[in-house]
């Protein structure tokens, strides 16, 4: 007969679960707080140039390209010896640019040829002046009566040379008075060698020589010259005021 040996339960669970050896692990202080990092912005692709903007370009470079042309040969006609004006060499590419802009309305936006043609407007406007004013100035007006009664009273004149010629006026024995006016230019008047003459003469910018005396400046005053002439008093009598606002006077026999 077999004798059977009984365990504590506290042994066979000892011999059934194995032992476990554990390893301290090292403590470490914890470390400052980690940011995150964002990443690179992605670049953005570029964009295409627009078909429009392009379009706008090749029509201004076209569109400057035939203006240039078309002066060059204005500019031909010209020194050939035929009558071409100032405003012409403006006149000319606006008109073209102006076709341009309406090609343009086809093709999209654009500023290049609103710039160029208002740029050339302006030019335009300020050569077109320029021309009205230098023809004003280079008109001239004479006035050459023959006797007293031929006289006028009042002589006017906007801008230009200015003549009045009273040399063959006999004033013997008459009294008159004569007034002449000019807004711009050069005032010559011519008198008879015998006539008392009281000329009174104002030059508001400018020269005047009256009987060699001779003043000038800006806002000058009237000024009163008497001259009796080469036979001293008498043959007639004559009151003459003259005014000039920009330019000269001249009074003289």
């Amino acid at each position: 007969m077999q004798t059977q040996e009984f365990l504590a339960p506290e042994a066979r669970v000892a011999d059934v679960v194995p032992t476990r050896t554990m390893t301290a692990v090292p403590f470490a202080p914890p470390g400052p707080p980690v940011t995150p990092t964002d990443p690179p912005p992605t670049p953005s692709p570029a964009r295409p140039p627009s078909p429009a903007r392009g379009h706008d370009r090749r029509l201004a470079r076209f569109v400057v390209s035939v203006a240039l042309i078309a002066t060059g040969i204005l500019g031909m006609f010209d020194l050939a010896g035929a009558d071409v004006a100032a405003s012409a060499y403006v006149a000319l590419p606006l008109a073209i640019v102006g076709l341009g802009l309406i090609a343009r309305a086809w093709y999209g936006s654009g500023w290049s040829l609103i710039v160029i043609g208002a740029v050339l407007a302006l030019g335009l406007v300020v050569v077109t002046a320029a021309e009205q004013a230098h023809a004003r100035a280079s008109t001239s007006s004479t006035w050459r009566p023959l006797t007293v009664e031929q006289v006028d009273a009042t002589y006017q004149a906007n801008v230009g040379n200015t003549l009045l010629d009273l040399s063959s006026v006999d004033f013997t024995g008459q009294s008159k008075d004569v007034s002449v006016n000019l807004d711009a230019g050069n005032l010559t008047v011519i008198l008879p060698s015998r006539v008392d003459v009281q000329a009174e003469v104002q030059v508001n910018v400018g020269n005047a020589v009256v009987f060699g005396e001779t003043w000038g400046g800006i806002g000058q005053s009237r000024h009163t010259v008497t001259n009796l002439g080469s036979d001293g008093a008498g043959g007639g009598e004559l009151t003459l005021q003259a005014t000039v606002n920009v330019g000269n006077v001249e009074v003289r026999r």
